[in-house]
């Protein structure tokens, strides 16, 4: 191969290399922006501080639902046992420490992702939008902890409060 030959290789490997990173910062930035959208609603209504149960790595926390995921919830507020959430839903765990905000932990249920992993996206973002979990991690360090509870489509917090 001549050396324009492999320049030109070359250009065309970073060129799509940078597509596929924006691709991924794109999605990082489109899923931290819905997780602290102001539509979402409260679990049970309540802009309740919970406490963390078995052994959730996550700390004091809000959970929060978007639309999608409010509606497959029942009358009690729970997914019912054996129920699963439908695609687009977004459940946010707003995580806080002393009172204060410290961590977005996000799942949205979005089978065709490539970054999904058991049919959600996970990430972990700080209050001001760096990316603490990034999901190209596939949930890696996520679904063995939330597998212990798949009856509820892999979200603990309703078997935990």
């Amino acid at each position: 191969m001549n050396i324009r030959r492999k320049f030109s290789v070359a250009a065309i490997l970073f060129f799509i290399l940078f597509v596929l990173l924006q691709c991924k910062k794109k999605t990082n930035h489109q899923l931290y922006s819905d997780a602290t959208a102001s539509g979402l609603s409260f679990y049970k209504g309540k802009d309740t501080i919970y406490s963390p149960g078995g052994g959730s790595p996550h700390g004091t926390f809000k959970p929060k639902f978007n639309a999608t995921a409010l509606a497959a919830l029942g009358a009690d507020g729970k997914l019912p046992q054996g129920g699963e959430f439908p695609k687009g839903s977004l459940v946010v765990k707003e995580v806080y420490s002393g009172g204060a905000l410290t961590l977005y932990a996000v799942m949205k249920k979005d089978n065709s992702s490539r970054y999904a992993s058991n049919a959600w996206v996970w990430a972990e973002y700080k209050p001001n939008g760096d990316t603490q979990y990034d999901i190209s991690k596939n949930g890696a360090a996520c679904t063995d902890c939330h597998s212990a509870s798949p009856h509820r489509d892999l979200v603990r917090s309703f078997d935990l409060h």
